[in-house]
């Protein structure tokens, strides 16, 4: 039997990537979740705003057939790099755009249409990623963390976004 110590060497990479991972989806749903409820506040329609989700979702599934090989032909560090730093990019336009008061809902589909591309490749790089880092007897943990850290980012979201919104705006939400 393994010692904390041991446990915590081997999962060293893991545990890296993971809390920066986890933390890259924790801003991202903040950000996501704030444009939901701006969009529904500029356009008062829920059709509008659920049409952000759309534009999201669609090229993913729509590319989802083709990610996994695309993939396994890149390299998968550069892939996570290139994915997560596209992500960052749109969400800086977002506050750029929302700052000079210039940000509408058709710049708001085609971020998140470009990034539903990105993490059509971006999810099969990582979960390929994981299961070179981490030795097999440590699986059933990691599986674990990340659901861990899954669920807590969905529920810890609405309410965090909506207290950064109440008392700093959407500037502040989309920053952080």
């Amino acid at each position: 039997m393994k010692t904390s110590n041991q446990t915590f060497r081997d999962l060293q990479d893991f545990l890296i990537l993971w809390l920066t991972q986890s933390f890259s989806s924790f801003g991202s749903a903040l950000t996501s979740f704030t444009l939901v409820i701006w969009s529904y506040q500029q356009e008062g329609s829920a059709l509008t705003t659920a049409l952000l989700s759309v534009s999201s979702y669609a090229p993913y599934v729509l590319m989802s057939i083709f990610a996994g090989a695309l993939s396994d032909r890149w390299d998968k560090k550069r892939t996570m790099f290139v994915s997560d730093s596209f992500a960052a990019l749109c969400t800086l336009v977002v506050l750029v755009l929302l700052k000079t008061g210039n940000l509408r809902i058709g710049h708001l589909y085609v971020l998140n249409a470009l990034n539903g591309l990105m993490n059509t490749v971006q999810g099969p790089a990582s979960t390929v990623a994981v299961s070179l880092l981490v030795p097999k007897e440590h699986y059933q943990r990691v599986s674990g963390l990340q659901s861990f850290s899954n669920a807590l980012v969905t529920v810890l979201t609405p309410v965090v976004a909506s207290a950064m919104l109440m008392f700093f705006g959407p500037d502040a939400v989309i920053l952080f």
